[in-house]
Order: structure tokens, then C-alpha cells, then sequence
């Protein structure tokens, strides 16, 4: 099948988190004594167990309020103040850049595909920083939609979100291709809406996907689906 658009979403996808950002933050304001490395991987040990337990399916809010409070927790911030920390990331005039690094090849492959005539966009569960953040790395040029359900007021995995980014480039669900996370989020809601769901598996936690899987990003032109528009 020839296909027309490619829609992504925005973290662990695209873009990722910017721990020594956070760090800074954390050291400066809270006196954290805490590495980048350690950041990192409590990070991911706090990631694993909310998707285990299907946090995200609770809605962005609450996706973000735990992942922050049990992250927080586990780095050893006092539990008096967690709240403020929480507080002072939400708040963060840049806090765009919390999530502003991008692997080797993500742009490239960007303009692999609109070289190739498909149509690209964005959806994204955030809190309405995509624009911001997209501008910010000056890829703005690439996609000709950014839905962000902290504007939209709708979330993945939403069958509405879906229609609405596909709508907006007048792309049809069965010539549309979803590339994202999370399985439940991701695949689950843009299969129900016709669409064609790859997941982004870096960790390999995904045993019997049942769609399409790459461990980046920039993995994506090497799938056979794709064969026919190298």
C-alpha cells in the first residue's frame, strides 16, 4: 500500500528528555545531589512501572503528576518538597526544554519523507509546549499540523485527536501511518481510527506487538512498507 502521511508523536518518539536541563534546576534550586546518569535511569525505572501499572490511560494530567512525584521520590528530593519541585517544573518559562534532545538522524529522517511526498504531522499528549518546542529546534517547517492535547483539550488515545490532525492535512486514515510509544496510547488509538500504528520499542518491552516496531526513529525507512517509496 502507497501511503500519504506519517503522523508522530513527540516524547520517546521524537524528542526525549533533557536531563542535564532538569538537573541544573534540581541542583540549583532544591540542592539535589544527584548525576545526570542517575536522573536518567530513575527516569526509566518510573517510566516502566506507570506503564505496567496503565497510568497513561488516566489522562495526561495524571500521567504527569505521577511520573514526577514517584521520579522525585526515587532520586531522594524531600518528600516536604516534591510538590514545590513539581511546582517549578510546570512553571518553567523554558520548560519547553525539558524535552528538547533529538537522536542522531531524526531530522533526516524527516526529510526523508517529505522528499518522498508524504504529508507529516504531530500528535502529542503534552501540556502546550509542542509548538514552542518544535519552533525551537527549527522543525517547524517540516509538519503541516502540531495537534497538542493540552491545546486541543482532547487526548490520545482518543479517537478524536486522530481524526482531528487527520483532517487537517486531509489525509485518509488507511493511507495514514501513527509512529509512537506506547502501545495502549499509540497503537491502540490509531488502529481504532484505521490507521497504520508503528511503536517505537527502544527497550524491546513490547513482547508480541502485533504491529510494526522499530528501536528508533531513524530505523523507520528500513521497514519493508516503505520499500515502495525509496
Amino acid at each position: 500500500m502507497n501511503y500519504d502521511a506519517i503522523f508522530f508523536d513527540i516524547g520517546n518518539t521524537l524528542f526525549f528528555y533533557n536531563y542535564d536541563f532538569l538537573r541544573e534546576l534540581l541542583v540549583d534550586r532544591f540542592g539535589a545531589l544527584v548525576g545526570t546518569d542517575e536522573l536518567e535511569e530513575a527516569h526509566r525505572v518510573t517510566i516502566r512501572t506507570l506503564i505496567a501499572e496503565r497510568v497513561p490511560l488516566k489522562g495526561q494530567d495524571v500521567l504527569w503528576r505521577e511520573t514526577y512525584s514517584r521520579w522525585f521520590r526515587l532520586i531522594g528530593i524531600d518528600e516536604d518538597r516534591i510538590g514545590e519541585a513539581m511546582d517549578a517544573v510546570r512553571t518553567h518559562p523554558f520548560r519547553h526544554l525539558f524535552w528538547a534532545r533529538m537522536e542522531e538522524g531524526t531530522t533526516e529522517t524527516l526529510d526523508w519523507f517529505r522528499e518522498r511526498g508524504l504529508r507529516l504531522g504531530v500528535i502529542s499528549n503534552a501540556e502546550g509546549q509542542i509548538k514552542r518546542l518544535i519552533e525551537h529546534v527549527g522543525l517547524d517547517s517540516r509538519f503541516e499540523v502540531i495537534i497538542d492535547s493540552g491545546v486541543v483539550g482532547v487526548s490520545k488515545p482518543d479517537e478524536r485527536i486522530f481524526k482531528q490532525a487527520l483532517g487537517a492535512v486531509g489525509a485518509e486514515p488507511a493511507r495514514s501511518i501513527y509512529v509512537g510509544d506506547l502501545y495502549d496510547i499509540d497503537v491502540a488509538g490509531s488502529r481504532r481510527v484505521g490507521m497504520t500504528p508503528i511503536l517505537v520499542d527502544r527497550e524491546s518491552r513490547q513482547k508480541e506487538p502485533g504491529c510494526l516496531t522499530v528501536a528508533r526513529v531513524a530505523d523507520l525507512p528500513a521497514l519493508k512498507i516503505f520499500s515502495g517509496i525509496a
